[in-house]
């Protein structure tokens, strides 16, 4: 007899039906308590959703490509508000090791894409020599290790992800999660936010915080069926954790960079949500943290 195919046989098809209720459910939730600052970010989303899964439906080379893309784009920002990008052969280094690294990843070459790092490192310490400068040139080292490190490395580990025999569901689930955090953060502030607990981030709160690190406790098991559901209870729990701090870690160390700089925002390229950078913070702790983490537990991804 052949066995019916399930609703979460297919993680990215239920995925696909799970945002569009997620959005859903978010925008009558922010019209119910009256936030109207809540309005462009989600029309936004609305973009960003497809803009999302379409590389993923169209499979693991469009994703790469799409990844490098927003890699770049995001490293881009980060120049921008930092002075590196007058640097330009320290960006330029930048810029190829992110598509080195991202096609490793595709390449599922896992030495190459773990060592890709040290060789770019390594590649940024003949610039001042061929340069023949000093003057800030440690700085400039700094901010390029910084970039290549969170945009290439960090986030390379979305690609990764995708090339696992059980990555998909994994890929989806980060992506996702982490997203769904900074909106629960987002609104649980707007809603309940009453003491603010950081000067990296003013607007972040405590109450704020905990909302989003419950909710999302709360989400990872219930996409326990579908995103893994070959881990034990005590695994979904460790996925809900990395995503609930980690995603509230990545936001604040980009934090710092734009507090340094006198910047709210990284960029404006996404209404409502700032820049690149700006959506993709949170991604560049959680994507490496929960890749290693699981695969620590539970067998290399």
């Amino acid at each position: 007899m052949t066995e019916v195919p399930g609703p979460f046989d297919d993680p990215l098809l239920a995925y696909v039906g799970l945002a569009a209720v997620a959005l859903v459910a978010l925008s009558v939730a922010a019209w119910l308590a009256r936030l109207s600052a809540a309005r462009v970010p989600i029309q936004t989303w609305l973009f960003l959703l497809p803009a999302i899964f379409i590389p993923l439906w169209l499979g693991a080379l469009a994703w790469a490509i799409f990844i490098t893309i927003v890699a770049i784009l995001g490293a881009k920002e980060f120049a921008k508000t930092t002075g590196l990008y007058a640097q330009r052969p320290f960006v330029l280094v930048v810029y190829a090791a992110i598509i080195a690294v991202n096609a490793a990843a595709y390449a599922r070459t896992d030495g190459v894409f773990l060592t890709l790092p040290m060789w770019s490192f390594l590649a940024l310490t003949l610039v001042p020599i061929l340069m023949n400068r000093t003057e800030q040139m440690v700085q400039w080292f700094a901010l390029s290790v910084m970039a290549i490190t969170f945009y290439g490395f960090f986030l390379g580990h979305l690609v990764w992800l995708y090339g696992a025999p059980q990555g998909l569901g994994y890929l989806l689930f980060v992506v996702t999660a982490t997203q769904l955090n900074d909106v629960l953060a987002f609104l649980g502030g707007k809603r309940f936010g009453r003491h603010t607990w950081t000067a990296l981030s003013p607007n972040k709160t405590i109450e704020g915080s905990l909302f989003a690190l419950g909710g999302t406790l709360v989400l990872a098991f219930a996409q326990w069926p579908i995103a893994f559901p070959h881990l034990p209870w005590y695994g979904v729990l460790v996925a809900g954790l990395i995503v609930g701090v980690g995603g509230q870690v990545g936001d604040l160390t980009m934090a710092l960079i734009k507090r340094n700089a006198g910047v709210k925002d990284f960029g404006g390229m996404l209404p409502g949500h700032g820049g690149i950078t700006d959506r993709t913070n949170s991604l560049m702790v959680t994507a490496p943290t929960f890749t290693h983490a699981i695969g620590f537990l539970f067998g290399p991804i």
